[in-house]
């Protein structure tokens, strides 16, 4: 009997109908093959004395499981190089598509120690340290906070003990250049007659400038200092302030900030406070930078005999992360 896929099967014939046969295989035993599966079928009567064939149809089956075999390792083969030529297709799409950004934190935090000269009350050289913490959605709002404090003592003699803390909320206004602002400023110095300095100012502000690379805000506005200790006042102010930062190369700026608040019962009274900063990125992974910077603050208002200035120069590290 000859297959329509080329094999052949041999075996005794015990039935056949218009449709199937059935025939007993030597090995594979009693089968019905539907003669739409056939090409042609050869017939031989049985001769008794002869040695039943059972080699020959052992060989057939035989060669029917081998192509068998074959067919389906040829199968598995090229369903195999096709996983492979998936997966690779795959891997290469995987390679070629962008890694996910993640997204940026709108927490950024600071920390300095530096070496300080002072030239206030009295000149010498003494200690500062500094914190700040960011927090900034672009184009919607920015909060900020430092803190900086000097300090030293000469044979247990306090000689310097100043802490100056400001906050600082910008709020843009949507589709302009312009802001509002709310500042409060704490101060601390036991050497001087206020002791303590509280000061709380609003208003609204104008970018003049957008960074990169240079940033320029102005800001005006109203608020109060109330000073206590020696003296213990309230000053109704008028608010004026210049922000900016210079963006001179990818690891290195320049800021700087000056604001005055005037006495409003005495426009001739006021406090100026001015700065200025220089960082160089010495590590940008680690956030490590060198600065140099100075602090100079002026107060029309003194007791006599009491220094006007305070002018303050540093140098030394501080981290961003």
């Amino acid at each position: 009997m000859q297959l329509v896929g080329g094999d052949s099967l041999r075996g005794e014939l015990v039935s056949e109908t218009p449709d199937s046969i059935i025939m007993k295989h030597a090995v594979l035993g009693q089968m019905t093959i539907a003669r739409s599966n056939m090409t042609s079928m050869v017939t031989q009567t049985a001769n008794p004395a002869a040695t039943p064939n059972a080699p020959a149809n052992v060989a057939a089956i035989a060669t029917d499981i081998t192509n068998a075999n074959q067919a389906s390792s040829e199968a598995v083969v090229i369903d195999s190089a096709k996983g492979a030529a998936t997966g690779a297709t795959a891997g290469a799409a995987a390679a070629d598509a962008p890694k996910p950004v993640l997204p940026v934190s709108p927490w950024k935090f600071v920390l300095a120690a530096n070496a300080n000269y002072t030239d206030a009350s009295d000149k010498q050289l003494d200690f500062r340290v500094a914190g700040g913490a960011v927090y900034e959605i672009k184009d919607v709002e920015k909060w900020k906070l430092d803190a900086e404090y000097f300090f030293k003592t000469v044979n247990d003699a306090t000689t310097d003990n100043n802490l100056l803390v400001t906050s600082v909320y910008d709020r843009d206004i949507t589709g302009t250049d312009w802001l509002w602002f709310l500042k409060a400023q704490g101060q601390a110095s036991s050497l001087e007659a206020w002791e303590e300095r509280l000061s709380g100012w609003g208003g609204i502000g104008y970018r003049i400038f957008k960074a990169p690379p240079i940033a320029l805000v102005g800001k005006i506005g109203f608020g109060a200092t109330h000073e206590f200790g020696a003296v213990n006042e309230t000053y109704p102010e008028g608010y004026l302030e210049l922000d900016g930062k210079w963006d001179i190369t990818e690891r290195q700026s320049i800021q700087g900030n000056v604001y005055i608040a005037t006495d409003l019962s005495d426009i001739s009274q006021y406090i100026k406070i001015s700065r200025a900063e220089w960082a160089l990125k010495v590590d940008p992974e680690l956030g490590l930078s060198l600065v140099g910077g100075l602090r100079f603050q002026y107060q029309s208002n003194v007791p006599a005999g009491e220094n006007a200035t305070d002018l303050r120069v540093y140098a030394g590290l501080k981290m961003d992360f």
